[in-house]
């Protein structure tokens, strides 16, 4: 009788907890572009570079610009002026060919949405389980971008490893001064991880 009593107790315990989690996440109201983009299908209307694309809702309309979270590929603009980084071109030449007029599934974090730039910070998917983010690093055209957390960096960090060490795109030839300033600085912090 105690046994039945004390499991309807944590079991009433357990209802509650949930019953008011649920509550909560549907008290909160969803952000204008959380409804307009999360899990949407759009059309890559446009490549910046590497990184950043444009996108516009099947059938045209107003389009966004989109900033690939988790990956930093070589600069085309760098910020101080000058040529563009190294492998630069390839980066966004590879996104062009992969993803310039292809539909794509946009998928938002579940913090930031848009960087100081008013960049929207998305996954984007080819298909369910092709993200774009990913495929740009396992294939060499960008880093793993340890600046920032997010879901998917110990991924992103092994698809460079696995990219690095088969020498692909930029890891064929890259020499550590052509790299990104945060991405030197994370070499000499970490010299053991970066080769592994």
């Amino acid at each position: 009788l105690q046994q039945t009593l004390a499991r309807l107790v944590i079991g009433g315990i357990v209802a509650v907890i949930v019953a008011a989690f649920t509550l909560h996440r549907t008290a909160t109201p969803p952000t204008p572009d959380r409804e307009f983009f999360d899990q949407k299908t759009f059309v890559i209307s446009r490549v910046v570079d590497g990184d950043t694309v444009h996108i516009e809702p099947p059938g045209g309309g107003v389009d966004t610009k989109v900033r690939l979270i988790g990956v930093d590929t070589p600069e085309l603009h760098p910020p101080g002026g000058g040529p563009p980084d190294y492998w630069a071109g390839e980066a966004r030449d590879y996104l062009r060919q992969h993803a310039e007029g292809r539909a794509v599934i946009v998928r938002l974090q579940e913090t930031a949405e848009r960087d100081r730039y008013e960049r929207l910070l998305a996954y984007l998917y080819l298909d369910e389980k092709t993200m774009l983010n990913q495929m740009l690093i396992a294939d060499g055209q960008g880093y793993a971008d340890r600046r920032f957390t997010h879901p998917f960096r110990g991924a992103f960090e092994k698809a460079e490893w696995e990219a690095r060490e088969k020498r692909r795109g930029l890891w064929a030839a890259v020499r550590p001064e052509q790299m990104p300033p945060w991405r030197i600085r994370w070499e000499q912090e970490n010299p053991n991880r970066s080769e592994r």
